[in-house]
């Protein structure tokens, strides 16, 4: 497998180890993904130009950086994509413009499942019914966790919650659809 060449994968995973060292705190088990240091296996839905950096350990979901046919090489630039092998009609869902952005969208929804679900809002409103509907209890009681967790991404990878989520998703996938139209 080769590794994957990204400074803030790389941060990312330091800092996981010094959580599990220090405080017995995973990312699997509070953010919900399990980060690799090498590039993880493909599915048959997983783009061929994709790198693999975490999963989720439900029905092979997985996280991707797209190098959009190898012209992004440096990793940190690369959109995030999730892929979700189950969801046969559309696996490949284009969620975030690069890790940071990725990682601050976690910060802002505190769930990353939330981001397969854009293909059913069509409004902010939406959106914030639904989290409140399916995620809010869950989001609640690792409240504490997230908080640990957003301090330590906030310090030692100066990521911020993002401020307008819905927009910037929505974003995200219609420039992705246009970009497969060309």
């Amino acid at each position: 497998m080769n590794k994957l060449n990204s400074k803030t994968l790389s941060a990312l995973l330091q800092l996981e180890s010094e959580l599990e060292a220090h405080f017995n705190f995973s990312l699997e088990e509070n953010m919900g993904i399990m980060i690799r240091h090498e590039e993880g296996q493909k599915y048959d839905c997983t783009p061929d130009d994709a790198k693999v950096f975490a999963f989720t350990g439900v029905d092979g979901d997985h996280f991707a950086f797209s190098t959009e046919n190898g012209t992004i090489t440096d990793l940190d630039n690369a959109p995030i994509l999730f892929i979700q092998p189950m969801c046969f009609e559309d696996s490949v869902k284009a969620v975030a413009r690069n890790i940071r952005d990725f990682l601050s969208l976690f910060l802002s929804l505190k769930e990353l499942y939330i981001l397969e679900r854009f293909d059913w809002y069509t409004s902010i409103e939406d959106m914030l019914v639904d989290i409140e509907d399916h995620y809010e209890e869950s989001i609640n009681e690792r409240a504490g966790a997230i908080k640990f967790l957003t301090e330590r991404l906030e310090e030692h990878l100066q990521i911020k919650a993002m401020e307008n989520v819905f927009d910037y998703v929505m974003s995200v996938r219609k420039g992705a659809a246009s970009h497969d139209d060309v």
